[in-house]
């Protein structure tokens, strides 16, 4: 069993347009522009080489309610946390929980199209990415269960210190 590091870069290396979560309202449909940061997952897998994965995510998103206006939310400060495997309500899946609200999961397939609310996690993007995610994650484990994996705490975060990005409206 190896250990597996997450870091959440502040790295920023596109766009994604969200709308607000969980209040969304339709008219009029207002989109943001977030940045998308760099993930790079990282290890030794078992003959001892190091394996580095990268990946594109959304790393803040837009909280607004029906009483409260919009504004930029996320994981802004340097911080490590073990991560354990756990179903998420509002995804209605499992996910890598941080912890608390806070998750890593699946994000949009296409991140510039403007169908995805995001409060806050690393929404994993990218068609078939989220897969190759957790593949990266159990092959430097050399564990086949993610719950397995959780179980033993083989998986740690950490975040880079990074400014929350402006409100933009798009």
């Amino acid at each position: 069993m190896k250990n597996v590091t997450v870091i959440v870069t502040d790295i920023k290396i596109g766009t994604a347009y969200i709308t607000s979560y969980p209040y969304r309202p339709n008219k009029p449909r207002i989109l943001y522009g977030v940045p998308l940061y760099r993930v790079t997952v990282k290890g030794r897998n078992d003959v001892n080489n190091l394996v580095t994965e990268d990946f594109e995510a959304i790393r803040f998103g837009v909280y607004r309610t029906k009483n409260e206006g919009p504004k930029i939310v996320g994981l802004a400060d340097y911080q490590t946390h073990t991560l354990t495997w756990d179903y998420i309500t509002t995804m209605n899946d499992d996910a890598w929980r941080v912890y608390d609200g806070f998750f890593i999961h699946q994000g949009p397939n296409n991140p510039s199209s403007g169908s995805y609310g995001s409060i806050g996690c690393i929404e994993i993007c990218g068609f078939g990415e989220w897969d190759r995610f957790n593949d990266t994650i159990k092959k430097i484990t050399g564990i086949n269960s993610l719950t397995q994996i959780s179980y033993n705490k083989l998986v740690t975060v950490e975040y880079e210190r990074a400014e929350r990005p402006p409100l933009t409206p798009v």
